[in-house]
């Protein structure tokens, strides 16, 4: 009996801290997801002594036993260390998309987990590796006992035999398993599937299909920019109320040109990752929609192209991430440009320098400053790990202090931008309009970065735009101030886009323009306008859930904690969405909701699982 509890005293020491990370969710486990866990705890121990046992029966040959203590031991610990750690970040633990990201973006993934890591952290985690590995050893070799060879093939057979039980339904629960049973049924999933790359079902974007579009005799004579920023949110930004002077130059340029300057004030993405949002900025396709559409949907430069700008495409990202080079491997632009063929060495994860973005547009626009251009360009120096030049660095002392830094350094980079158009002249006749892709959660609840949830710290985004008074009329100067406070969003651009350009009316593009779930900013928007934010489609396979947000409130159901939970905010009164309202959610309010997203057949599946 001695012998047995002796052999549970490491087992039992992390189901305890498991239960100590979950302590605050387990009360709201169902009885089938309660039963799981236990029934994980037991393979987790079973794990355990199938481990110590087989290490026993190796002992004396030391040429065996320490390379079969090592490949099952270092993974073992490094389960409990890294989901502990993951799910202090994020609020989750690991489950099968965060290995699907580190399957399909590996360069990415551990380039984050390089920049989360200063060296006193990974000192530390080594050093405790260390210490459980010596820890491991002094216990096979002084408490284990010594089975037959009967015995030990009748504990793997056991074993093996419930661990793909749990594997079998791990997707139903996930997590539901104790993390290092988690850690190695979502290694076992990625094994055993074959993913096919090439067909890009939920691993990246695909190649887009161009539309037939003529080009007109008629020629604007003014220039379009379009600037998409990076994990910019919209709380970070002093134009927008922040406490900390981080966005001196755009306040310069919005007091200066006033006039033609219109902020708007409740702007939202469309997904809170890079993949899906981007594409939907340049065709004004919501995630939503069937990816077909988007596939075959005009990007902002390609209506450039039909009436005969010079068109450019800039960008400090790599476009080797989520498959962005097959989707825009048939452009054909004057000047495509990013860090695969700059020749500029990686600044961090996604690209280089914004410094020699900015420098590439300059000198661009100088180029095609004697005739019309239609340029997007797009940065990255508010993406993690939020990279600044020291003498840009102004707060210090907390990770949101980083993060405001680098919002700070983009804006100097801006104010270049700005400046070269004013040395140039062109700022009487060029069109700006500036978004970001998603926003950025710095631990607020509970969480890290983006990708993981819908809050509004994720999803709320700055979007300007200056467009010269001389190109607007009245009525659509008017619309402009007036939805400046109305729910706008990323997936705006496209269309206000078309009216400016005069392209409403084109026969080619007639098609496309009944795809457009965004409004033209040029017209009003409706007051009771709703926008969806999605992260999983036939391209993403993010298990995010979905978010319904409308003017006053803000609906999410979010599937990748357990149990999955519907959360509902008034985010006016309530901007860091801390109270849920999810009670006050009229029956009748919800089943809207649900109507709403049940027009969308990638929503479906939500559409039933809330029925």
């Amino acid at each position: 009996m001695k012998k047995a509890i002796k052999l549970l005293i490491l087992p039992l020491f992390f189901i305890g801290l498991d239960i100590y990370f979950r302590s605050s969710l387990l009360p709201f486990y169902s009885t089938s997801q309660l039963f799981f866990y236990l029934f994980s705890l037991l393979v987790s121990i079973g794990y355990f002594i199938l481990i110590v046992t087989f290490l026993r029966s190796f002992m004396d040959k030391k040429w065996v036993y320490y390379p079969i203590f090592l490949v099952f031991l270092i993974p073992w610990i490094t389960s409990f260390i890294a989901s502990f750690s993951f799910y202090s970040m994020n609020g989750i633990f690991p489950n099968y998309y965060t290995f699907l990201y580190f399957k399909t973006e590996p360069k990415s993934a551990f380039m984050i987990i390089r920049d989360l890591g200063g060296y006193w952290e990974l000192f530390l985690i080594l050093l405790g590796i260390i210490a459980l590995i010596f820890c491991v050893n002094w216990f096979v070799r002084s408490h284990v006992v010594l089975l037959t060879k009967k015995r030990l093939l009748t504990i793997f057979i056991i074993q093996v035999l419930a661990f793909e039980s749990l594997v079998y339904f791990q997707g139903k629960y996930d997590q539901c398993a104790i993390v290092d049973v988690n850690f190695a049924a979502c290694i076992q999933r990625h094994a055993a599937t074959s993913n096919d790359f090439e067909s890009f079902n939920g691993a990246g974007l695909s190649t887009r299909h161009q539309p037939k579009l003529r080009k007109l005799k008629t020629k604007k004579k003014f220039n379009v920019v379009v600037v998409i920023f990076e994990s910019l949110r919209k709380r970070s930004l002093q134009v927008y109320g922040h406490k900390h002077s981080t966005t001196p130059n755009l306040m310069a340029f919005s007091k200066q040109y006033g006039a033609g300057f219109y902020q708007m004030q409740q702007p939202v993405s469309v997904s809170s990752t890079t993949m899906l949002a981007v594409p939907a900025i340049l065709t004004g396709i919501n995630p939503c929609q069937d990816s077909s559409v988007l596939y075959h949907q005009p990007l902002l430069w390609e209506l450039g192209q039909m009436l005969n700008y010079k068109t450019f495409f800039i960008s400090s990202h790599t476009l080797e991430w989520y498959r962005f080079d097959r989707f825009f491997s048939k452009e054909n632009l004057d000047v495509w440009w990013n860090q695969d063929n700059s020749g500029h060495p990686f600044y961090n994860d996604l690209g280089h320098s914004d410094a020699l973005t900015i420098e590439k547009v300059n000198q661009t626009i100088n180029q095609f400053s004697k005739e019309p251009f239609f340029g997007v360009f797009q940065l990255n120096t508010t993406h993690f790990p939020y990279e600044s030049p020291e003498k840009y660095k102004k707060w210090a002392g907390s990770f949101s202090n980083n993060y405001d830094n680098s919002v700070y350094y983009q804006d100097v980079l801006i104010g270049r931008f700005l400046e070269n158009l004013k040395q140039q002249k062109l700022v009487e006749n060029t069109v700006v309009i500036f978004a970001s892709d998603h926003g950025e959660s710095m631990l607020e609840h509970h969480n890290m970065g983006h990708v993981e949830n819908y809050y509004s710290e994720a999803i709320s985004i700055p979007m300007f735009a200056y467009i010269p008074p001389s190109l607007l009329s009245t009525e659509e100067a008017a619309a402009l101030r007036y939805n400046c406070d109305q729910l706008t969003s990323n997936i705006d651009i496209a269309p206000t886009l078309v009216d400016l350009l005069d392209l409403n009316k084109n026969k080619d593009l007639k098609p496309f323009l009944s795809h457009y779930m965004g409004f033209s900013l040029l017209k009003p928007i409706p007051n009771d306008r709703k926008v969806i934010s999605l992260n999983n489609n036939q391209i993403a396979s993010f298990n995010t859930g979905l978010s319904v947000a409308s003017k006053d409130w803000h609906y999410l159901f979010r599937t990748n904690i357990v149990p999955n939970r519907e959360e509902f905010y008034f985010w006016k009164k309530d901007i860091g969405e801390l109270i849920n309202r999810n009670k006050q959610l009229k029956k009748k309010q919800r089943q809207e909701i649900l109507e709403f997203i049940k027009n969308f057949k990638v929503c479906e599946k939500y559409f039933i699982n809330l029925q």
